[in-house]
């Protein structure tokens, strides 16, 4: 039976009935290749948002809850357009990054809590 190859297009004759590749490095080229692009494709939510989970590490190291100027956060670099859900405290929902409740205050305060 001859089939084409996914990744090629060359046609080649498969030795199994579910085979899809003429060569194993062509399988595993393909499968990168598309591990690649939907890495890409998402990169702009996540990229930001692990820089927001690393720079929220830093800041509540060994804290439970730390208040923080909007400003401050902002000039560290934290993006407040993404997050990862949203989570209940106090009876309040808000914005959440990982295991960090985002809780925004009067006069641009941001009261983070470490609920995990």
């Amino acid at each position: 039976m001859t089939k084409i190859d996914l990744l090629t297009g060359e046609e080649f004759k498969a030795k199994r009935i579910n085979q899809n590749f003429a060569t194993p490095q062509n399988r595993i080229k393909y499968y990168n290749n598309k591990a690649t692009e939907f890495r890409r494709s998402i990169a702009y939510i996540n990229k930001p948002l692990k820089i927001n989970a690393i720079l929220l590490n830093q800041l509540m190291a060994g804290e439970k809850s730390k208040t923080f100027h909007k400003e401050f956060l902002l000039g560290k670099g934290f993006d407040f357009s993404v997050h990862t859900h949203i989570a209940e405290y106090k009876g309040k929902r808000y914005y959440a990054i990982y295991k960090y409740i985002i809780a925004t205050q009067e006069n641009n305060h941001i009261n983070v809590i470490r609920y995990a």
